[in-house]
């Protein structure tokens, strides 16, 4: 989708819910270790960093990668890393390593756990039947007292079938609600004329959770 430019889920600036709720995530700590699934080429990875955050993404297509340190202008470095069957790009600082490779590749023993982790556009991407295995190894990655910031969208499935794949509130409490609590933090339609028109959905609703760990 990269190579087509079907990217309609990358922003050009930091997303609004991470600015609006990053002192609830970081819980007001300074040099957390921040996780994106799925990253692409986003932003909020300098803009985190920039506050003195460490960044690790993980993106499975090669050209957002590149693209992210090329636009940013930072240099970097690439190293196979055998562990992931892929690469690791990383500033000349290690501040931001972005890690080229399937998803369920990076497991603790690669990069320890995060204090941190927003999912932005991961969990609406992820095919249906591997939900359960990608709720399990997030949490597999996420510190006991870490913070998981989760937005995820809503809307009528049978009308349109994704990207980005509707994940109801019942969905997000069998994956998360076992082991999590789960914090409704927003919900609000964010529903286009485009969207009405091409999709034939009425609504699309944007929600945003926080987890943590029982």
């Amino acid at each position: 989708m990269w190579k087509v430019g079907d990217t309609g889920w990358h922003n050009d600036k930091t997303h609004p819910m991470l600015a609006k709720y990053l002192d609830k995530l970081t819980a007001g700590k300074e040099k957390q270790k921040i996780l994106l699934p799925l990253c692409g080429k986003t932003v909020d990875m300098k803009w985190l960093s920039d506050l003195g955050h460490t960044v690790v993404g993980v993106e499975f297509a090669k050209q957002p990668v590149e693209e992210f340190f090329q636009e940013q202008d930072i240099q970097y470095t690439v190293k196979d890393v055998e562990a992931v069957k892929g690469k690791v790009y990383k500033s000349k600082d290690e501040k931001i390593r972005l890690y080229l490779c399937d998803l369920f590749e990076l497991n603790s023993s690669t990069e320890g756990q995060f204090d941190v982790i927003w999912d932005r556009a991961s969990l609406v991407a992820i095919n249906v039947q591997d939900r359960t295995r990608y709720a399990d190894h997030m949490m597999s990655l996420m510190k006991q007292d870490g913070r998981y910031l989760l937005d995820t969208y809503e809307y009528d499935s049978s009308k349109y079938g994704g990207p980005p794949q509707s994940v109801s509130d019942d969905v997000i409490h069998t994956l998360y609600g076992e082991k999590c609590q789960i914090e409704r933090l927003e919900k609000f339609d964010s529903i286009t004329e485009w969207m009405k028109i091409n999709w034939h959905i009425e609504h699309f609703y944007e929600k945003v959770d926080f987890i943590t760990f029982k």
